[in-house]
């Protein structure tokens, strides 16, 4: 890397990372995570960056998992914002921002200083939650007010009578703060990967940590009643006897109920067209013929990971629970 400088940076350390390494997927969630977060805190700092479209640059670097935002931000910006085709940016400006780092309409003044003002608040928005033991409080009714030469402070006292001093510009931006602002990084936080958030200061890291301990303040974990039937696991081989609802030759499933709630069913091969004759009604009125479904839980979701909260089954076989009637077809074709 040079001689390069930089600003700040997001980092992931400890045993997990130490060869640098991460997943695509959680590398992707990561980077889109920090850039979520930093452009909350630029806009709040600046809120003229909401007429341009930007990038924000990083360096990834190794030994642990690391995104280093560059010195050279301000002129990456600037050349991005003055590609973008807007009538906001004539020729003539886009050069001037090329030439002295400005933009005639007051955009991007010290670009360098903005990142860093943001970083600083991101910093103390962990601060703060991790004091409190949560993102969601924004009304502090015991909190003190404290003029001194640097400026107005805000005192924090916690359940352990501990007290945090924050600047006010702080203090206002985390009671703004989403309560999930930092949930795609949290989330991947676990035993041997901390988070870090970090500014350079006169050459030295001035950095914050969210442990594995301090994880669930700004990620909540879900809350198993919302999952539906958590003993069902993913990759769980079941029998299961309920009834069958409907039948969709178009989208190739089922619908099957299952104590009181219905779940979607694929077959493991070929149509359900197949299991026709297996499902069709058997009783005249009778809309839920009962059956054994056989099969395995699918709980994988959109980003393919397996923590769907309703449960998917992947059938192999039906088998009617009940005699031969007269048919009476759920299928949708």
């Amino acid at each position: 890397m040079g001689n390069e400088k930089y600003i700040g940076y997001l980092k992931y350390s400890g045993e997990a990372v130490k060869d640098g390494l991460l997943d695509t997927r959680k590398a992707g969630e990561a980077l889109l995570g920090f850039d979520d977060i930093l452009r909350f805190f630029l806009l709040k700092e600046d809120p003229t960056l909401e007429e341009i479209e930007f990038d924000i640059p990083v360096r990834i670097k190794k030994g642990s998992w690391e995104a280093l935002i560059p010195d050279t931000v301000e002129a990456w910006i600037l050349t991005s914002a003055a590609a973008i085709p807007v009538a906001t940016y004539t020729a003539a400006i886009a050069a001037k921002a090329g030439t002295d780092g400005f933009l005639e309409t007051g955009i991007a003044k010290d670009l360098k200083k903005t990142f860093k003002v943001a970083i600083e608040a991101l910093q103390w928005a962990v601060k703060i939650a991790s004091h409190v033991g949560t993102m969601a409080k924004k009304k502090f009714e015991n909190a003190k007010i404290d003029q001194t030469s640097e400026g107005i402070l805000i005192k924090i006292t916690n359940d352990q009578g501990e007290i945090l001093s924050v600047p006010k510009k702080y203090f206002d931006l985390f009671t703004a703060c989403p309560e999930k602002l930092f949930s795609k990084n949290a989330k991947l936080i676990g035993k041997g990967r901390t988070l870090n958030f970090g500014v350079f200061e006169d050459g030295e890291r001035i950095e914050v940590s969210i442990t594995e301990k301090e994880k669930f303040i700004f990620c909540k974990k879900e809350d198993k009643e919302d999952i539906l039937f958590p003993d069902l696991v993913h990759g769980q081989y079941v029998e299961l006897e309920g009834g069958i609802t409907r039948g969709n030759e178009r989208t190739n499933t089922l619908g099957f109920e299952y104590k009181d709630h219905v779940l979607t069913c694929k077959p493991s091969e070929n149509n359900i067209a197949t299991y026709k004759s297996r499902i069709i009604s058997q009783e005249e009125g009778h809309f839920f013929p009962p059956v054994r479904l056989k099969g395995v839980i699918d709980r994988k979701d959109k980003n393919g990971e397996f923590k769907e909260k309703r449960p998917m089954i992947i059938f192999s076989d039906i088998i009617p629970l009940e005699k031969e009637g007269p048919n009476q077809s759920l299928f949708d074709i």
